[in-house]
């Protein structure tokens, strides 16, 4: 009698404790991870359009408009995804771009040699330099500008 008891009013009411704790708790847990916006609005939108529909038609016609609306809705998101992938495409583009420019930079430094990369920037330097005016006193002058000299610093 004392086990009959012990199993009545201790073990069955944990077991069904637990059952409760893995439904209520755990598996509603794990559905509100998987829960995404895309099913919230559909879910919403069906139960409006159920609500809606029932009050003037009958119900099995009600449920057809929803299952009708919930395809445009699956149109809808199709299209989302197309312009999704087109994004994602030209994000790609861009990268295989960087990456090319990269490899042609590391195929020029591999070739060529330090000293002629410096040699290639003082030449390009040198050639770009802009003219300068000889002194501050010339400005009184008319700006007498002394072309293709280097100004004294």
């Amino acid at each position: 009698m004392k086990k009959l008891w012990q199993k009545w009013s201790y073990e069955i009411p944990l077991a069904i404790g637990d059952a409760l704790w893995e439904v209520l708790v755990v598996q509603f847990a794990a559905f509100l991870d998987r829960l995404t916006i895309r099913k919230v609005v559909e879910f919403v939108a069906i139960a409006l359009l159920v609500m809606a529909f029932a009050q003037t038609l009958p119900f099995d016609l009600a449920i057809l408009f929803a299952g009708d609306i919930l395809t445009y809705l699956e149109f809808v998101i199709a299209l989302r995804l197309a312009a999704g992938v087109m994004h994602v495409r030209a994000i790609l583009n861009q990268v295989t771009r960087f990456a090319r420019l990269v490899l042609r930079a590391l195929n020029a430094a591999v070739r060529l040699p330090a000293l002629t990369f410096t040699r290639l920037r003082e030449r390009r330097t040198a050639a770009a330099s802009k003219p300068r005016r000889l002194s501050d006193a010339s400005d009184n002058d008319g700006g007498a500008i002394a072309w293709g000299a280097l100004a004294p610093a």
